[in-house]
C-alpha cells in the first residue's frame, strides 16, 4: 500500500489555507516574477477571445484586442533578432486595429457597425483576427530576408 500523504483529498476540495502557495491548482514561482512568456500567451489568448466577440460587441471586442495583443507586443520589446522584430509588428498591427475599433465604435457607430457587417459577410472575423498576427509576422519576415 501506499503511504497516505500529508494531505487528504477534502483539503483540495475545502482548503482554507491563508497561503495560495500551497495549493497544487495554481502553481506560483518560488523564484520571482512571472517569465515573459506567460505575459506572451495571456496576451495572445485575450486578442484572441476578442476577435470571437466582434459580431456581438465591437467595443469589448476590441479594447480584448487591443489590450491583448498589445500586451503581446509589449513583452516583445528590447530584442534586436529580427524574427522577434517581426512578431512584435504583427501582433501590433490588430492592436492597432483593436484601438481604432473602439474609437471608431466612439465616434462612429453606425458606420464602425457597417464595417463589422460588410467584413462578416465576406469573411471570418475570428479566423482573420486570429490568424492575422501570424501572417504579418510570416510576411514581414520573409520581406526582410529577401531584402
Amino acid at each position: 500500500m501506499s503511504s497516505r500523504s500529508q494531505r487528504d483529498f477534502i483539503d483540495y476540495i475545502d482548503d482554507h489555507s491563508l497561503h495560495e502557495d500551497e495549493t497544487p491548482f495554481i502553481p506560483v514561482r518560488p523564484d520571482g516574477p512571472p517569465d515573459s512568456w506567460s505575459a506572451f500567451f495571456g496576451g495572445t489568448i485575450i486578442g484572441i477571445s476578442g476577435g470571437a466577440l466582434f459580431p456581438l460587441a465591437p467595443w469589448l471586442a476590441g479594447a480584448l484586442v487591443a489590450i491583448g495583443y498589445g500586451m503581446t507586443a509589449y513583452t516583445l520589446g528590447g530584442s534586436r533578432n529580427r524574427f522577434v522584430r517581426a512578431l512584435r509588428f504583427g501582433f501590433g498591427i490588430p492592436a492597432l486595429i483593436g484601438a481604432a475599433t473602439v474609437v471608431g465604435e466612439a465616434l462612429s457607430p453606425n458606420t464602425t457597425w457597417s464595417i463589422i457587417v460588410f467584413l462578416g459577410d465576406r469573411h471570418l472575423i475570428f479566423c482573420g483576427l486570429a490568424a492575422m498576427p501570424w501572417v504579418l509576422t510570416l510576411l514581414k519576415y520573409t520581406y526582410g530576408f529577401f531584402r
